[in-house]
């Protein structure tokens, strides 16, 4: 009786002193300090009740006294405008906001470390074998048709990207063809770049890597998108899937180039590839998007060429091409 007792005060304090709760612990849920204060706080309401259950003046006398000291200290707070943090607070206590503004578990960046590091040891003596090192610029293609995803890379003193290793892409959403507007079930074709914000080690589907749909191409034509992802897995969820030890040796690639000092890298989506006959193909059969793809061909054909990704640009709703 007890026991049930202590624990319906507990609840009831706790319902009480939600909104200080969050103004008072959930705004700072970035310091690192914060999971401490709150438990530390929790075990001193604890022990009031605790203390007050054993007292002669009963349970009404003592917590009507918790209320008076909380409600002379602290003024009331609008509980409504934080309902996310203490959401945020209940259910992911740990959670740290990046600078970005996005929210990042410990856990997870744990997790990521812990795969990237055992990438690593097995990533060295491939990367030698081949004249690279890790964190070398690294240029991703990807083919839609073939579900072919390529890692190119540039070796210390080297002018041009040489080929690394072409990954299976286990499934992909919707077909040939860009990606439109948000919830479609497409994903995109074009060119896109990749900052170190678009890392992803918390997703649900192992690791992933945010394209950056939409670009300055697809907002010209009021394209609409969110968190297009290349990710582990076997479902495509929306974006790109690859196979788990395929996304930790990309992901493990990507973030150690953008470590050592490339901006961003980019990724470059084609529906096939192509080549002068296949094109001619399509040229045959007139598809919705030939002239969209035509465009895509520039790019495709000046990194053939070069074997150096162009600088894509956008004027008058088609992509420009420069070298960077």
């Amino acid at each position: 009786m007890l026991f049930r007792n202590s624990i319906a005060i507990i609840l009831i304090i706790l319902g009480v002193a939600s909104p200080w709760i969050v103004r008072d612990y959930m705004d700072p849920a970035s310091d690192d300090h914060f999971a401490d204060q709150f438990c530390e706080s929790v075990k001193d309401a604890s022990e009031t009740i605790r203390q007050s259950l054993s007292s002669d003046s009963g349970e009404a006398v003592e917590s009507q006294k918790i209320a008076n000291t909380a409600e002379s200290s602290i003024e009331p707070y609008p509980f409504a405008d934080k309902t996310w943090r203490v959401i945020q607070g209940f259910f992911s206590p740990e959670t740290k906001i990046s600078p970005q503004g996005r929210s990042v578990t410990p856990s997870a960046l744990v997790r990521k470390d812990a795969i990237t590091d055992s990438v690593e040891k097995g990533l060295e003596k491939q990367l030698s074998s081949l004249g690279f090192s890790l964190g070398d610029p690294l240029f991703v293609r990807i083919f839609k048709e073939e579900r072919e995803l390529e890692i190119w890379m540039r070796a210390k003193g080297d002018e041009h990207y040489s080929l690394f290793k072409i990954m299976r892409i286990t499934e992909f959403a919707g077909g040939l063809g860009p990606k439109l507007r948000e919830g479609d079930g497409q994903v995109p074709e074009g060119f896109y770049y990749v900052p170190s914000t678009h890392l992803r080690p918390d997703t649900r589907h192992h690791l992933g890597i945010d394209i950056g749909f939409p670009n300055a191409f697809d907002r010209h034509f009021g394209r609409s998108g969110s968190e297009l992802l290349i990710h582990g897995g076997e479902s495509a969820a929306g974006s790109f899937a690859l196979g788990e030890h395929d996304i930790e040796v990309l992901y493990t690639l990507a973030e150690a180039s953008l470590v050592e000092g490339q901006d961003f890298f980019r990724v470059n989506i084609f529906p096939f590839r192509m080549t002068d006959d296949r094109m001619d193909t399509e040229w045959e059969k007139k598809p919705r998007w030939l002239d969209f793809w035509v465009n895509l061909k520039e790019g495709y054909d000046f990194f053939e060429n070069a074997n150096f990704p162009p600088d894509a640009g956008v004027e008058g709703g088609k992509y420009v091409f420069r070298i960077e």
